[in-house]
């Protein structure tokens, strides 16, 4: 009779290497997979890259940094309360500063604090007439410009056009009053005292 702990042994040890086998040709498939797919994933990336346009860094306008800056005040609110003043993007507004939408998106919510220079570009976007704002908005965002004067011009065309009031009738000129007749009085001349006689002159 053979011995049973020794079949039982070989047993286990076969079915081991059938298994390992098996679990060394799955890994040796997964591993051929994931070399396939990283070097699908760079030759996309390639092509991504030769398609993707370029996009230029944009530096912050010189007007709207001094050239001496000195540590400013600076509120979440004044970016909420300019693009809200100008009815404008975080985008619109990151293209004419020079950052990202992600930054000004935090510095909206108060998560991040401009720098110095930057707060003083904020501030003089504030101060800056609208004229002039929307002329620079026009030069860093034309899209957004194109989009802001659409709205506008469709919001003036549905006000109804104001009639013009009728001219007032003119009043007759006054007539100029005559000079009033001037009365003429005698006055008796003073009397005249002579060594005899006392005379009136009429």
């Amino acid at each position: 009779m053979p011995d049973f702990k020794s079949t039982f042994t070989d047993e286990v040890r076969r079915v081991a290497k059938k298994e390992a086998k098996a679990l060394n040709e799955i890994i040796t498939a997964q591993g051929k997979t994931i070399k396939a797919l990283t070097k699908r994933v760079a030759e996309l990336e390639k092509k991504a890259g030769a398609v993707a346009p370029v996009v230029e860094k944009v530096e912050p306008t010189d007007v709207l940094i001094p050239a001496k800056t000195r540590k400013a005040r600076f509120s979440p609110k004044t970016i909420a309360k300019l693009r809200k003043k100008y009815g404008i993007s975080q985008k619109a507004l990151a293209s004419i500063l020079g950052v990202t939408q992600f930054t000004v998106s935090h510095w909206e919510i108060g998560k991040n604090r401009p720098f110095d220079k930057q707060v003083a570009a904020i501030s003089a976007l504030v101060k800056l007439p609208k004229r002039k704002f929307y002329a620079l908005l026009a030069e860093k965002a034309p899209e957004e410009f194109a989009t802001i004067k659409a709205k506008k011009d469709k919001k003036a065309a549905k006000k109804p056009a104001k009639i013009a009031k009728p001219a007032k009738a003119t009043k007759p000129a006054k007539k100029a009053k005559a000079p009033k007749a001037t009365k003429t009085v005698a006055v008796p001349a003073p009397a005249v005292v002579t060594d005899k006689v006392i005379t009136v002159k009429t």
